[in-house]
């Protein structure tokens, strides 16, 4: 076993090699579950290989919560924050943002506590770590009572949401969008803190919703574009007016996820918050004068500045722009045309998403890229924990 690459992996959520190897292949399937609650901090530590959803349920048991989360839980925690992922916020950020202590197990052996106190500089990167620094094997996160959102969901058009985009942005704790591709069409989405009562969407209305129409619905017309391109633009219009507005209100991981059951690819880059209407708009004109065939929405959310150094939210405020296509459908020709206009903004690809980007190229887009690589180069000389993807993103 000496002398093998190590490397470990959660529920294979990346669209990305991240987490391949030609070596050892670490599944925490047996590393879960919560360690310990901390009232009096307000924390709670985690087994680093613990799904999402468990700890979402379990929080949601004791009386707790995160403060946000993405929109997808079947996650485990270590590969969650370790590929950056990400909901939306005015002021509250990604989920390796809300880590307050974290356990990393380096390539000679030693388990390393690192928080802002202890091994900050470590702590600093190994938020998000790319599994370049070690082995999670625990995470602190704060916690807060658990509260209720409203979420509030509404067709707008297009103009109008990139128009308001600032005001939409302002106003609301966690705003997010969707654009339907060939169509003037967008479905929003606001959630924001509520006194209450719980009024969480009806059974039949939630599964028709929810189910029916964004899962069933959606999957017979992407497989049906899938096999008549031509009929892509028409089942967009179709698609972007089915689902209505409804207003519901909920515990948080109720109201910031939802079941995603149609499978796709997809590439999402981060730019600057500013940048995002005008990168928006040229996305939208590329593909209204392309041949392309586009049936998946584009999802568009926002974070705020963190300090971790390979987020892609660091140093700058942030708006995330989503791509994706049917799985079974060609995406590079869409990919690459998308790829060209965000990177034109200084976009920094999502970690666990596709992506063609270097270090060269990243090395441009992070300030503290050169910070990261010289921990790894102190924590990982040997290059125990590298793959071919990391060499990539991250040079030798």
């Amino acid at each position: 076993m000496e002398g093998l690459r190590v490397k470990t992996v959660g529920t294979g959520h990346s669209f990305t090699a991240i987490a391949a190897t030609d070596g050892l292949l670490v599944r925490p399937d047996l590393l879960t579950g919560i360690r310990r609650i901390d009232r009096s901090a307000m924390t709670v530590t985690v087994e680093s290989g613990t799904p999402l959803k468990r700890l979402n349920e379990a929080l949601a048991r004791e009386g707790l919560s995160l403060t946000n989360m993405g929109d997808i839980m079947e996650q485990t925690v270590a590969g969650a924050i370790s590929t950056g992922t990400h909901g939306t916020g005015r002021e509250s950020a990604s989920i390796a943002a809300q880590i307050r202590e974290l356990e990393l197990v380096t390539a000679d052996g030693r388990v390393m506590s690192c928080s802002v106190k202890e091994n900050p500089e470590v702590f600093a990167a190994a938020r998000v770590g790319l599994g370049a620094l070690g082995v999670v094997s625990a995470v602190t996160f704060a916690v807060e009572p658990l509260f209720l959102l409203t979420a509030r969901e509404e067709p707008m058009t297009f103009d109008r949401v990139t128009a308001e985009f600032d005001a939409l942005y302002a106003e609301n704790e966690h705003y997010e969008f969707y654009w339907f591709p060939h169509t003037g069409n967008c479905n929003t989405k606001r959630n924001n803190r509520s006194a209450g009562p719980a009024a969480p969407p009806g059974r039949l209305s939630g599964w028709f919703e929810d189910e029916f129409l964004s899962n069933g619905v959606f999957q017979v017309a992407n497989s049906f574009g899938r096999a008549l391109p031509a009929a892509v633009p028409v089942i967009a219009k179709v698609s972007s007016r089915a689902l209505s507005a409804r207003t519901y209100t909920d515990i948080p991981y109720k109201v910031f996820t939802s079941p995603r059951r149609v499978r796709f690819v997809e590439m999402e880059y981060a730019v600057p918050r500013e940048a995002a209407v005008t990168a928006l708009r040229e996305l939208k004109a590329m593909v209204d004068r392309s041949p392309l065939r586009v049936s998946f929405p584009v999802e568009v959310r926002t974070a705020p500045a963190d300090d971790i150094t390979l987020s892609t939210a660091s140093g700058r405020d942030t708006a995330y722009i989503a791509v994706h296509m049917y799985r079974g459908t060609p995406y590079r020709a869409y990919f690459t045309a998308a790829e060209r206009i965000l990177t034109a903004h200084g976009g920094r690809p999502h970690w666990g998403k596709v992506h063609t980007r270097d270090a060269a190229y990243l090395a441009e887009v992070y300030p503290r890229f050169g910070e990261f690589t010289a921990l790894r180069d102190r924590l990982d000389p040997d290059r125990t924990f590298g793959n071919p993807y990391l060499r990539r993103v991250l040079g030798d």
